[in-house]
């Protein structure tokens, strides 16, 4: 599966912080990894390195894209950037931080790599830091027991439409851009059968 053009350039950018390459290598590697060619891609570069120079104490990372797993969750993935120190990872994202704290689905993020690096390392992680590319801000997660259970949630979610289920109707739903629309059932009310 190809990654965004957005998400490319963030990464490339997050992972040369802390280092003194030139803006126009980064640019390079972008090219070399990324086959689709946006206009706009370069804007985004240029917006992400202005952004993230005026933060002079990123830290440089041990290791980067490196997989992970839980057996217990059976659920594996890859954490964007490790390090030798607390906080001992980080997700790089390509959207702009929120105005203060950090987004739900980023929380879930994290919950679910803390939970594999738990496993795989035999240690006890407080949480991740998010890096916030476009915005120039590095963000640390906490996670909590709420953010625990919503991670859980998720997974069960994914696992009954893996099973091929149609996912349960939210409390607040956005039935009118959503593609499973007419399958849903009445607009008023929920089916005897998901109740059942």
């Amino acid at each position: 599966m190809a990654e965004s053009p957005r998400y490319t350039v963030a990464k490339q950018v997050s992972y040369h912080l802390g280092t003194d390459t030139d803006r126009e290598e980064i640019w390079s590697e972008i090219m070399l990894i990324q086959r689709e060619k946006t206009p706009d891609a370069r804007e985004f570069f240029d917006e992400c390195i202005m952004a993230c120079s005026v933060q002079k104490n990123w830290r440089k990372c041990s290791d980067s894209d490196v997989p992970v797993h839980s057996a217990q969750y059976q659920i594996h993935g890859i954490v964007d950037k490790l390090f030798d120190k607390d906080p001992f990872f980080s997700i790089v994202r390509p959207s702009r931080a929120p105005s203060s704290g950090i987004y739900r689905a980023d929380r879930i993020r994290i919950a679910a790599y803390t939970t594999c690096l738990q496993e795989m390392f035999g240690k006890e992680i407080e949480g991740g830091e998010v890096e916030y590319i476009p915005s120039g801000v590095t963000r640390f997660c906490r996670v909590e027991p709420l953010d625990k259970r919503r991670f859980l949630r998720a997974l069960h979610e994914a696992r009954r439409i893996k099973n091929g289920e149609i996912p349960r109707r939210p409390g607040n739903p956005p039935c009118e851009r959503c593609p499973e629309k007419g399958r849903c059932g009445p607009e008023h009310g929920v089916r005897l059968s998901d109740l059942f």
